[in-house]
């Protein structure tokens, strides 16, 4: 501060003087109706880095598709044996046997894993709008981020305009004797501290600004971009992070009821040609042989599978407790958010009328001499955060009513 006044000072000595006329470039916004929130949702969509799992899922989905509708529980294998007395006694003894082995479905079996094909076919569609959702949320933050930062920009700009105002008003009393020439350095001190502030805003602006066109690459943001506020204050079942959840818990399920096979030993039917001769003399005997084979006991074996599943499906009914429990919370918070805003909103409005009969009366007093410039740049002051505060908290409002609908689950 005390170099920004010696500078000033030094100016003025010199007769530079510093031009109040040149600005700094304003970023100014472009919005188009081809631009719209679905839109960008889209894109953002597309660009997710999630969206990669969905050919693995559905590579996971066709699988078990194929396996469920395939004729046999398990691989076929087919066996060949040959046996002859060439190296040991040389009678002529020969034997060939060929045994095809065919793994059966157990009672229930096939079924089950119908139904784990089906689970798993409709977690796909819940994965995406899990991700849609997501989609959403980043393009409301980069929009309302670039919203919020022009805002303040713009109040910014106002500010300095005035403080500029003030100056040039000030500096025209001094030229005429009215006011001290100390006058003029206070009024162009505070002139460069609003021009400051200015450029700090409108570089946040700048940078939310080039954010928002580096993910969605867009050059214009939406002509309509607030949301009406959704008729419902509580999640349900619908909201996508909880459709996700319970088809997982859906597929867990079977995967549970398909866990009652697993360490089974499926019954296996054989089928085979057996072709033999017991020496030189006989001739060949052709012989069909049918066998079936099952397993005795195993239900020890399957009791590992069957614990690993229902300990799986447990701990994801928690998580969508939890995430249930946790939906609301963030909800209710925001809920709460909204109404503190409204009602702040009411009694910023009473006192931004105030703060402005208080402040043209100041204004007043200063022209007719019955008022120091401190005194004018702290009212100032005072009616600037008012004002402010009273243009963020209506942006606040629009910007909470849209994190509200994020929060319900609803997509763009």
């Amino acid at each position: 501060m005390l170099f920004r006044t010696q500078l000033v000072l030094l100016c003025i000595t010199a007769g530079i003087g510093i031009s109040q006329v040149t600005l700094a470039e304003r970023i100014q916004l472009k919005q188009s109706s081809a631009v719209t929130l679905p839109l960008l949702t889209q894109y953002v969509y597309e660009q997710l880095p999630a969206r990669h799992s969905e050919l693995a899922q559905q590579q996971q989905i066709n699988a078990h598709a194929n396996l469920a509708n395939a004729t046999f529980a398990d691989v076929k294998s087919i066996s060949l044996n040959h046996q002859n007395d060439v190296l040991a006694s040389g009678d002529g003894l020969q034997e060939w046997e060929s045994i095809v082995e065919m793994p059966l479905w157990l009672p229930g079996q096939k079924q089950q894993q119908l139904s784990l094909s089906k689970k798993l076919s409709a977690e796909l569609p819940a994965y995406r709008l899990q991700l849609m959702l997501v989609a959403s949320a980043e393009v409301r933050k980069l929009v309302w981020n670039v919203v919020i930062a022009n805002a303040a920009t713009a109040e910014a700009y106002q500010v300095w305009q005035s403080a500029m105002k003030l100056e040039k008003d000030v500096a025209a009393r001094v030229k005429v004797g009215e006011l001290a020439g100390t006058e003029r350095l206070l009024a162009t001190n505070n002139s460069l501290e609003m021009k400051n502030q200015y450029l700090l805003k409108n570089s946040d602006l700048g940078q939310a600004l080039s954010i928002y066109r580096a993910i969605t690459k867009e050059q214009f943001l939406p002509e309509v971009y607030e949301e009406g506020l959704a008729n419902k204050d509580v999640i349900d079942e619908n909201h996508p992070s909880l459709m996700i959840l319970d088809q997982h818990i859906n597929t867990l399920r079977s995967q549970q009821d398909l866990a009652h096979f697993d360490g089974a030993v499926n019954p296996s039917l054989s089928v085979g040609i057996r072709r033999e001769r017991g020496d030189y003399g006989e001739s060949f005997n052709n012989s069909l042989g049918v066998g079936i084979s099952f397993a005795l006991d195993d239900d020890v074996y399957r009791g590992t599978a069957i614990a690993n599943a229902a300990k799986e499906l447990a701990d994801a009914e928690i998580v969508r407790q939890q995430s249930e429990r946790e939906l609301n919370i963030i909800l209710y918070s925001h809920l709460h958010d909204l109404e503190t805003k409204r009602l702040q909103l009411e009694l910023v409005n009473e006192q931004d009328d105030t703060t402005q009969q208080y402040l043209a009366l100041q204004q007043r007093a200063f022209e007719l001499g019955d008022l120091d410039l401190v005194s004018l740049i702290r009212s100032q002051s005072l009616a600037n955060e008012t004002h402010n505060r009273k243009l963020a908290l209506e942006v606040g409002i629009k910007n909470t009513i849209a994190l509200v609908n994020q929060a319900l689950g609803l997509i763009l």
